[in-house]
Parts: C-alpha cells; sequence; structure tokens
C-alpha cells in the first residue's frame, strides 16, 4: 500500500518582523493629523467669517453714514434757500416798515459826523516807535517760545 502523498499548498506571507504597538501608534498619530487639520481648517473658516460680519458690520455704519449727510445736506440745501429769500433787500425793507414801523429818514433827521484828519507824519512816527517796541518784544517772546 503506498500512501499518497497529499499536496499542502499553504502561501505565508513573508516573513517581515514588526511590532504591533508601532501599528497602533501609527493610527493614533494619522487620528491626531487629521484631528489638528480639521481644527486648523475651521479656525481658519471661522476666522474668515468673522472678517466677512465684520466687513459687512462696517459697511452697514458706512451706509448709513452716507444717509444722514445726504439728508444734512438736502437740510443745508433748505437753509441756504430759506437764507436767500430772508435776505432780499425788498422784503427786509418790507417787514422794517411794517413790523417795525420804521420810516425812511428825512433829510433833517440825518446827522453828519466829521473824524479829524490826523496827518502821515504823526502816524508814521507812531508806528516806528511801536514797531520798535514789538519788535524787540516780539524777539525777546520768541526766544522763550522755541
Amino acid at each position: 500500500m503506498i500512501v499518497a502523498q497529499k499536496d499542502y499548498n499553504y502561501q505565508y506571507p513573508p516573513y517581515t518582523s514588526y511590532e504591533k504597538g508601532s501599528e497602533k501608534k501609527a493610527k493614533k498619530n494619522a487620528k491626531l493629523k487629521n484631528l489638528v487639520l480639521v481644527a486648523i481648517i475651521a479656525s481658519l473658516s471661522l476666522l474668515v467669517l468673522y472678517r466677512y460680519a465684520l466687513i459687512y458690520e462696517k459697511s452697514l455704519a458706512i451706509d448709513k453714514l452716507e444717509k444722514q449727510i445726504q439728508y444734512t445736506e438736502n437740510i443745508n440745501q433748505q437753509l441756504r434757500a430759506e437764507i436767500a429769500s430772508m435776505s432780499n433787500p425788498a422784503r427786509i425793507e418790507e417787514i422794517a416798515k411794517e413790523r417795525l414801523k420804521m420810516q425812511v429818514p428825512e433829510k433833517n433827521q440825518i446827522v453828519y459826523v466829521k473824524v479829524e484828519y490826523v496827518p502821515n507824519m504823526a502816524k508814521n512816527e507812531v508806528s516806528e516807535t511801536m514797531k520798535r517796541t514789538d519788535s524787540f518784544f516780539m524777539r525777546l517772546l520768541g526766544v522763550f517760545n522755541r
């Protein structure tokens, strides 16, 4: 009796020595890297959103100020028109006559005032002495101002 040889075909992976702990460590490192990456991306996106929120807030403030400027310019234009209508000489004369009961002065009511004539020579002498004292004092004050 011949014993038949059975052909067992076992396929074993090539033998490599590796530690089981290093595989777990690599998985933990990969998870940590992913977590850090997600945290960085989230913080950057929040930073961008915060910037856009600030920009939007500033643009609203600018729009509000522009509306206020337009409103004040309209009021200013209306007031200028009112001033122009109020400063009309004919209107002023009418108000003076009707409300204040004023009259145009007659010739005998006008009084002329005579101003004395001061010769130019006296003016020049006074002004030169004043200039001398002014320049001395101004120089003295200039030294103290420095």
